[in-house]
């Protein structure tokens, strides 16, 4: 409320300039001298108000340790935050020093109740969050609004764009530099300053500001929370909005997992720590691995959509609980976890009109419902505004949508198209055909159909038909993706994207920020999966969704063994739920035994890339279980080889060679010279890793041999590679070089670059062998070279491998055990384990060095290499090669 002598302004003005500011550091304060802590703060609040007053501001009210004001002219906020700063500034023994941040912002003047509201508002208090005890910053309006009328003494220093901490568009934010006052500062306190994968919001979030601060401070003192409620209530935006409050709280970061996707419950742990970073490690689970990553680490894991996964969440939420002291979770759900220790806050619909209330735009605008509506309806029609002629039907639509957030966007878009007037009508109309009797049935539950019903009834046939025909992807899809999965029948390939951005219009698809994916929310989803007919059409869409998947797998397979590699790694990303989605479908397609094996095959270097290797390993074996035993097929050739090879990288070597010794033979029975050959590679590998080198070398021969005949150059350069490995184990060094060499030669041909820069690494441990320096050192860079090129984690790894037995072979054994951390720390990153050749050459130099150095020093060395980044690492080799 506004003090004595500082009436509110009364007078609505086109825009005004908000002021907000804050004591650093008054917690502290408060709990180390309650007695001094109140007078300090009782003096700032009187040389606030002072100076706020003096330059014909108004003082809305005091924030516990800070004010609100406003002001008509931003040249007298400056004024008044330069004279509060330099009070605050002068020494004092009789008080504690105080460190006050303040933040500008220029807005509308959106008033009630003495109080101010609006979008402008909240900025200002997050530009002012965003600020350093003893700093103002000010926004672009302002400074606009102020050029030309500073005084001499005042410059403003650009601090460019910012992301604050409401994840709205990001803010041009200006420091107020004056002689007398303080003017470095650290890095603002930005979405930059903490690491987090919260992503920018393309809309205002209205209302819950109430919600926000109890969810807070619940979240402050419960180490699991959820957010329960129905769908549509905007659960996982609260989520969102509240992780961007808190996010310094979390110093290793917040982070957004969403799940909505997910139909895989044991995709979950994989689901975090895909957004975490984490990879499995060798003979482990990846909820092994995420146990072992959160122990010393104090961060925030934000689980959205968990209702269709609660068995799920509720495992993975008890082992992180327990195994990180400092991890806490906020999860949103349509049904509470269950897990010992759990807070629930139930997520509510936004306060709506009673049919009692007097629909005037004042009264109205105090309800968030209405507030959301305007806000919404704004944004598709800029000429809307709420008046007394159409405050009634907007009122009708806030109370029959129940202030559902989900429904009354869907109703604003409409605003595009159509009247407030009408959307209110037909919503009436709409919602006395669609009313059930069923009591079991949550009202509000019956409301949002009713309102997708009618959104859906008032598509055209072909957005109809093509909203349909987009429940079949999972996650997020490409226009591309689209139009080759959902045209025909009545919807032209060339019609697709008019009637995919109408979708978006319509709110019923969203664009992602770089606007180059859609997607749909999940309840909306849902809604459009029970509309896609009968059991016919439906399959025929999916068995597009599945064709077109395998045909961009094929594509994408080319491209990871290319120049192109990051790119495709990208992409498979993005669609790995429509893969999946795919996978599953194989249980019901025509040819699905076929297709699977096929999908889950050009899959294969994917999931070994990305270090997801159980994954792999279970559809691989998923889609070879649907292949019958008695089906002597090529199908089944392929899956047990696949199946085979993950195993290897497990480390599951005997159950590896089962697999790969029932593909061979089924190949041989075939007589396919190909498939002959591609098992004879991983059967040898196999072989080699349990020890019978014997076996492997006839293998690789046979092998060898076999890829001439077939003459496909990858596969003689994948089993030339395989013979030279065993030959190099076994110290038969000319004729592994020759066998190198030759497959260097092929790889290059193919402009595959990382199948070069492996075969470098492996002429360098030969010229290390045979303590050909300067050799190893040239072919060394080179590789790492090409692994930062080519940004390909799994080659980075074995240069750090081949690093540390160089600098172990030349008797830097301090470096050797540097970079024996670092390659460790990768390898457990990635879940890829060292071959059986790599690890005879490495594993005796580094206990050589262990024993020169002693078991403590080496250990520590060890300990610092394995602290370096992946990307630190690599950088440190190139620069101790050069």
């Amino acid at each position: 409320m506004p003090g004595p002598g500082a009436p509110m302004i009364e007078s609505a003005a086109a825009s005004v300039t908000y002021l907000f500011s804050d004591i650093e550091g008054s917690t502290r304060l408060w709990e180390a001298d309650p007695g001094r802590a109140a007078q300090t703060v009782a003096w700032h609040d009187e040389i606030s108000r002072t100076a706020v007053q003096r330059h014909r501001g108004a003082v809305v009210k005091t924030t516990g340790d800070g004010v609100h004001a406003v002001f008509d002219d931003p040249a007298d906020a400056i004024a008044a935050v330069i004279d509060l700063q330099l009070a605050l500034a002068e020494p004092s023994t009789a008080r504690a020093p105080l460190n006050v941040r303040c933040g500008l912002h220029l807005g509308a003047d959106q008033r009630r109740d003495n109080d101010f509201y609006g979008p402008a508002v909240n900025r200002a208090a997050r530009i002012m969050s965003a600020a350093h005890g003893g700093q103002v910053l000010l926004s672009q309006a302002v400074a606009d609004r102020v050029a030309g009328r500073l005084p001499q003494s005042v410059v403003l220093r650009d601090l460019g764009l910012v992301r604050l901490r409401d994840l709205g568009s990001p803010e041009h934010l200006f420091q107020i530099v004056h002689p007398a006052l303080r003017k470095d500062f650290p890095p603002l306190r930005s979405m930059a300053s903490t690491p987090n994968n919260l992503a920018q919001q393309l809309n205002s979030f209205v209302g819950r500001d109430h919600e926000m601060e109890q969810v807070r401070q619940l979240l402050a003192n419960s180490r699991l929370l959820t957010l329960l409620g129905m769908g549509g209530l905007g659960k996982s935006r609260l989520s969102m909005q509240v992780a961007a409050i808190v996010l310094e709280d979390y110093p290793d970061g917040v982070w957004f997992v969403e799940l909505a996707a997910l139909s895989d419950p044991h995709l979950v742990p994989q689901a975090v720590a895909s957004v975490l970073g984490v990879k499995e490690d060798p003979g482990g689970t990846v909820l092994d691995a995420l146990v072992h990553y959160v122990r010393d680490k104090k961060l925030l894991i934000v689980l959205d959509n968990c209702e269709h996964l609660v068995h799920e969440c509720a495992e993975l939420a008890k082992r992180l609980l327990q195994a990180g002291p400092q991890v806490r979770m906020l999860a949103s759900s349509r049904d509470s976890l269950r897990v010992a220790g759990e807070t629930v806050f139930h997520v509510t619909p936004l306060p709506a009109p009673s049919a009692d209330l007097q629909p005037s735009p004042d009264a109205l605008l105090r309800l968030e419902s209405v507030r959301l509506f305007v806000d919404r309806a704004s944004a598709v029609q800029p000429s809307f505004r709420l008046t007394e002629k159409n405050a009634p039907a907007v009122a009708e639509i806030c109370r029959r949508l129940d202030g559902i957030p989900l429904a009354i966007e869907l109703a604003a878009a409409r605003m595009r198209a159509i009247p407030v007037e009408t959307i209110a009508g037909r919503l009436q109309d709409r919602f006395k055909l669609l009313t059930t009797n069923d009591r079991t049935v949550l009202p509000r539950q019956q409301t949002l159909r009713a309102l997708i019903d009618w959104s859906y009834d008032f598509l055209p046939t072909a957005e109809q038909t093509l909203f349909q025909r987009l429940s079949v992807f999972a996650g997020s899809w490409t226009l591309e993706a689209a139009e080759s999965v959902c045209a025909g029948g009545g919807v032209g390939g060339g019609e697709v994207l008019d009637l995919l951005t109408s979708l978006v219009d319509k709110s019923l698809v969203s664009l992602d920020a770089e606007g180059s994916r859609y997607r749909m929310l999940e309840t909306v989803r849902q809604y459009a999966a029970g509309r896609l007919g009968s059991a016919e059409a439906a399959a025929a869409t999916r068995s597009r969704h599945l064709d077109w998947c395998l045909a961009f797998v094929e594509r994408a397979a080319d491209g990871l063994v290319g120049p192109d590699a990051s790119h495709w790694l990208a992409q498979l990303d993005d669609e790995r739920e429509n893969l999946l989605a795919a996978h599953r479908w194989c249980d019901h397609a025509h040819d699905g035994p076929a297709l699977g094996v096929r999908l889950m095959h050009e899959l294969k270097l994917y999931w070994c890339q990305r270090g997801m290797l159980s994954v792999g390993h279970r559809t691989t074996f998923e889609a070879l279980s649907r292949v019958r035993a008695d089906q002597r097929t090529v199908a089944r050739c392929t899956a047990l080889s696949d199946v085979g090879q993950f195993c290897s990288l497990m480390g599951r070597h005997h159950e590896a060679q089962r697999f790969l010794e029932e593909s061979l033979a089924i190949a041989r029975e075939l007589g396919d010279r190909n498939r002959i050959a591609a098992a004879l590679q991983s059967l040898g590998n196999a072989s080699q890793a349990v020890g019978d080198l014997e076996r492997a070398r006839q293998l690789f021969d046979e092998a060898v041999e076999r890829a001439r005949e077939v003459g496909i150059p990858r596969q003689i350069a994948a089993a030339l590679v395989c013979a030279g490995q065993l030959m190099r184990q076994q110290r038969q060094f000319d004729g592994a070089e020759k066998f190198y060499r030759e497959a260097i030669d092929i790889a290059g041909g193919l402009g595959d670059r990382e199948s070069v820069a492996v075969g470098w690494l492996n002429l360098a441990m030969v010229a290390i062998e045979r303590q050909h320096t300067p050799e190893a050192r040239t072919l060394l860079k080179s590789a790492a070279d090409a692994a930062i090129a080519t940004r390909s984690q799994s080659l980075g790894q074995a240069v750090l491998d081949v690093m540390s037995g160089y600098c172990a072979a030349n008797g830097l054994n301090d470096d050797g055990a540097r970079f024996f951390g670092a390659a460790e720390a990768q390898a457990e990153r990635s879940g890829l384990q060292r071959d059986s050749a790599d690890a005879s050459f490495l594993l005796p130099r580094i206990e050589q060095g262990r024993a020169s150095l002693g078991v403590d020093t080496f250990a520590a060395a060890q300990a610092e290499g394995a602290g370096w980044t992946y990307d630190e690492a690599l950088q440190r080799a190139i620069k101790g090669l050069c």
